[in-house]
């Protein structure tokens, strides 16, 4: 695991002042050796998307008990193997979890949060919209397409395939893809949502 030390220290002490771009920060230092980490323990991708958006809402909620961890990353993974632990024995105690179709699994990505919810919370801050924006801006026509016609335009996916003369499958691939490559700033975003 190969941090920058020097940034996780500034902005832990951004994140303990109450600071939002000091979360932002630690997420983006923290996410990926997270991810890896969580999925070596429990090689469930929802599971662990979930866990890392459940540290990072609990951390700033105690944020201002931070102060007295001297060692921010062992601290960190921590707290995380419990959420993990918690979050995973929370999904096995619910209902449901084995019938989901195709469409419901494309959903799952944004649906922790409407998507409507997102754009307006990243329209409200300049931060977010930056984040969102650049996100949007790494996907292909054909993605925004389907994005803006699923998500703004509220079609379905047969209607969106008749549209687009893709078939039903394509139009979930390729969707999907899609909010693969926004999922960080999604999940991120939909953090910073919950955190008031």
């Amino acid at each position: 695991m190969n941090y920058n030390h020097q940034g996780i220290i500034k902005n832990w002490k951004l994140l303990i002042e109450g600071e939002k771009q000091g979360l932002y920060a630690c997420f983006s230092l923290f996410y990926d050796d997270l991810y890896r980490f969580g999925m070596s323990l429990y090689r469930n991708h929802e599971l662990i998307k979930e866990s890392i958006q459940n540290l990072f809402i609990e951390l700033w909620k105690i944020r201002e008990k931070l102060a007295e961890v001297e060692n921010i990353q062992q601290y960190v993974f921590t707290i995380y193997k419990r959420i993990i632990y918690k979050t995973h024995q929370k999904q096995i105690n619910k209902e449901g979890l084995v019938d989901i179709n195709t469409e419901e699994i494309a959903e799952h990505y944004i649906s922790v949060s409407s998507y409507e919810e997102i754009l307006i919370a990243s329209q409200e801050d300049e931060h977010l919209k930056k984040r969102l924006t650049h996100a949007l801006a790494t996907l292909s026509p054909r993605q925004k397409e389907i994005i803006q016609m699923r998500y703004f335009e509220c079609l379905s996916f047969k209607e969106i395939s008749h549209k687009t003369l893709l078939t039903e499958r394509t139009v979930y691939n390729t969707l999907h893809n899609a909010v693969n490559v926004l999922r960080e700033t999604l999940l991120f975003i939909w953090i910073m949502i919950n955190l008031d």
